[in-house]
């Protein structure tokens, strides 16, 4: 490629205040990019995971134009914070770069199911933008991890069926993959990113092989992983090219509304 084409579709800005991120600032992320070559990022401000999104979204506003278009981001939906977050949605709804919602139900405690996320589901379908959701697999040292198993976001995948949802972390490992690998193969606007600490051997050829490669978007999760260790995973695997560009680019195309031309 002669001018930088990947797509990141889930990385993060911001410190989260509970975890060592020294490198979390806008300047490193795109100096990183450009390292490496990523046009741009879908990009979830970390504060805002714990206290919604009514203070931080004109601040991600401001960086996306700094950023020339390059450091797009998500408006964090905390059911706790319903009200405000939805509020400060509605304002920002028409905003450049304003990417879609994000969810985390192990984070606020809040069951994937639950009630409380209706209006940020009715939001994503009446505005015709993505949710990525954080998502795992029951964890036995990380027990809130069963609030985001994947097959829990179910019943708001069949009420809302247009709604695009990225399972994040493709549900992480074991029994949490295998349930996003079938509902990405029953649900059309089910889409799965790679970003995570998942390190399974031969992880990009299983997901191409047991799901349509369209469905399956790259995501770094910087800047708790450096993007390398995601990327290796796909250019080395044994894979298509045409696989490598629809999971390092078109998929987020689509998925995130992103123009084909840059910037992004």
């Amino acid at each position: 490629m002669s001018e930088p084409f990947i797509i990141d579709a889930h990385a993060h800005l911001g410190r989260p205040g509970m975890f060592f991120t020294p490198e979390s600032e806008p300047k490193a992320l795109l100096d990183l990019m450009d390292y490496l070559e990523i046009e741009c990022a879908i990009c979830t401000d970390q504060l805002s995971v714990g206290e919604g999104c009514e203070e931080t979204l004109p601040a991600l506003r401001n960086i996306y134009e700094k950023s020339g278009g390059r450091l797009r981001y998500l408006a964090v939906f905390n059911p706790n914070r319903a009200a405000g977050c939805m509020a400060a949605m509605e304002r920002a709804k028409n905003w450049p770069g304003f990417a879609g919602i994000k969810i985390h139900p192990s984070f606020h405690g809040v069951p994937a199911e639950d009630a409380r996320y209706e209006p940020a589901w009715q939001f994503a379908a009446e505005r015709d933008v993505p949710i990525l959701a954080h998502t795992w697999s029951v964890s036995d040292y990380n027990p809130v991890q069963q609030l985001s198993t994947p097959a829990r976001f179910e019943p708001y995948v069949r009420e809302f069926s247009k709604v695009r949802l990225v399972l994040g972390h493709a549900g992480g490992r074991g029994a949490g993959r295998r349930e996003a690998v079938r509902m990405a193969h029953e649900h059309e606007h089910v889409f799965l990113d790679i970003a995570g600490d998942i390190f399974c051997h031969r992880l990009i050829e299983d997901l191409a092989a047991t799901v349509p490669p369209e469905k399956i978007l790259f995501g770094s999760d910087a800047p708790w992983l450096d993007p390398r260790s995601r990327l290796t995973h796909v250019l080395l695997a044994d894979v298509s090219a045409s696989v490598k560009v629809k999971i390092l680019r078109e998929n987020a195309v689509r998925v995130y509304r992103i123009g084909a031309k840059s910037p992004c």
